[in-house]
């Protein structure tokens, strides 16, 4: 994802000097625990904004996501667990990393895949990514750690909510872009491993088809035996 800015570097030296010369130590904050019933709970968190001498950079000229209705099923998973899951029909898998369209007769090929309607560029826009994983965490465990990740790599990371088995966040990217990010994980029935992961990655003018199409992914993912 990249490295740390330099632009955090400098805030965090700044941080440490004022502290040194005025002898006051650090606060911390702790985030909630994430709600035991799996519904999506709002975090108290400041309308996410950018100074005025540190502007985030425009996005890109493509129309926003728009509500989907018509979905193609397709399966992935690995040595733990298959699933079937919805994409939006007529998007465009890509391989990750490396951003390869695949065909759709090799999909179930790959441990991991980004959908993108037919013609948007692969930088900036809107996207669906599925992934099937073999961590051996909860997905709880896995919302705290893909949260630590993003904290320490990205700026301006702001949570808009967060469940047991979920996080929808906000952040700066390395080219200082403002970006929404929602994530999601998914363990079997029968289990307490999460061996799904999606997440949606979008702008701002795309959140609300995102959470739409967040919702209508989590009703109609399934484990199911190979």
């Amino acid at each position: 994802m990249g490295a740390v800015t330099a632009r955090r570097l400098g805030w965090a030296l700044l941080a440490l000097l004022v502290g040194a010369s005025l002898g006051v130590g650090a606060a911390y904050a702790t985030r909630p625990d994430p709600s035991s019933s799996g519904t999506p709970t709002p975090v108290p968190a400041r309308a996410p904004t950018a100074p005025e001498n540190d502007p985030y950079a425009p996005d890109i000229d493509y129309p926003p996501l728009g509500e989907v209705t018509d979905f193609d099923t397709h399966r992935i998973g690995n040595a733990l667990q298959t699933w079937e899951y919805p994409a939006p029909a007529g998007w465009v898998a890509y391989r990750v990393p490396g951003d390869i369209p695949t065909p759709v007769d090799r999909l179930e090929e790959w441990d991991e895949l980004r959908w993108r309607p037919l013609g948007e560029p692969t930088e900036g826009g809107y996207s669906i990514r599925v992934k099937a994983i073999d961590n051996h965490r909860a997905p709880a465990d896995e919302v705290r750690v893909k949260m630590t990740d993003f904290e320490l790599l990205y700026d301006d990371v702001v949570v808009l909510e967060q469940t047991d088995n979920s996080v929808l966040f906000t952040f700066r990217t390395d080219d200082d872009l403002f970006r929404v990010n929602f994530f999601q994980w998914f363990a079997a029935p029968d289990s307490s491993e999460a061996t799904l992961e999606m997440s949606i990655a979008g702008r701002q003018a795309d959140r609300p088809g995102m959470r739409a199409l967040f919702d209508q992914f989590a009703e109609r993912a399934q484990a199911v035996d190979d």
